[in-house]
């Protein structure tokens, strides 16, 4: 009898598999059976490394904090610089794992990379204020823009782009403008140009409001 050897599992393994199988069929869809097959394991075996479903999501999210950390790295230049490169790095892993999305919106930031995340980003405005309120204004105000930006990328924006949605045929004559206008916002602009001239809008906004001398 020839026997296969199975990769021990882990907690990190579990969370590991578990976005795998988001990233493929989606959130809603994940389920400890379904999880436990994909390994090759009972899905009692997955007890043994993790709580329950919510403490598997929470590895899963301190997965997806991580990747933000690595796609950040070390980057040079003033707080815009570095404000630009976290949110860069924040679009750029919702984009990889749109499955997971919701992760990254809904979950309270209370993991050992999430927090890790948070003091990267403490360090950004650190540089320029030393009253942690105004960071946390700062901050708040930033993230309130690129997270609307990804739900708003994730959700109408792709059904809009997918051909959903009334067309110029479908209106009265005094709404195609509107249509027109509606054409131009996901058409004309793309996803890059949405993002950047709103974060650079934002971030004036902000060194304006906290940070002008």
């Amino acid at each position: 009898m020839t026997f296969v050897e199975r990769t021990p599992l882990s907690r990190d393994r579990v969370a590991e598999a578990a976005l795998e199988l988001i990233d493929e069929s989606g959130l809603e869809t994940l389920s400890m059976r379904k999880l436990g097959a994909a390994l090759g394991f009972e899905a009692m075996s997955l007890y043994n490394h993790i709580d329950n479903k919510d403490d598997l999501l929470s590895a899963v999210t301190d997965i997806l904090f991580g990747e933000i950390i690595e796609a950040y790295g070390r980057p040079d230049g003033d707080w815009r610089d570095k404000a630009r490169a976290m949110s860069a790095a924040y679009v750029k892993v919702a984009g990889a794992h749109a499955g997971a999305v919701d992760l990254l919106v809904d979950r309270p930031v209370q993991s050992p990379q999430g927090l890790e995340f948070l003091g990267k980003i403490l360090s950004i405005f650190e540089e320029v204020t030393t009253d942690i309120r105004t960071a946390a204004l700062a901050f708040t105000t930033v993230s309130s823009w690129v997270v609307g930006t990804v739900i708003q990328e994730h959700g109408a924006m792709r059904r809009l782009h997918a051909g959903e949605g009334i067309s110029a045929t479908d209106v009265a004559p005094q709404y195609l403008p509107m249509v027109r206008f509606r054409e131009v916002c996901v058409s004309d602009l793309s996803s890059e140009e949405r993002f950047s001239e709103g974060l650079e809008t934002v971030l004036d906004g902000v060194e304006h409001r906290y940070f002008s001398v």
